[in-house]
């Protein structure tokens, strides 16, 4: 695999795990949000761990390899 294709690989696979934890943040506040009308809700909304979702870590974890692996091949 080229250099390129491996850094664009890492930088879309971390902009993904991004994008799902943002995603995730968004859906817990419009949930809170929901709850506000029902009478029984948290003060504050719950936010989202890293964790949560098996696939942000994952996804963090395979961009930074391809980074790596693109830094890596450029200094052979």
């Amino acid at each position: 695999m080229e250099r390129r294709t491996s850094l664009i690989l890492g930088a879309l696979f971390i902009l993904a795990s991004g994008l799902m934890y943002s995603v995730e943040r968004v859906i817990s506040i419009v949930h809170w949000s929901a709850l506000t009308h029902t009478g029984s809700f948290p003060t504050s909304p719950p936010p989202p761990s890293l964790l949560d979702n098996l696939f942000i870590p994952l996804f963090l974890l395979v961009g930074i390899i391809f980074i790596y692996f693109a830094f890596k091949r450029n200094g052979e």
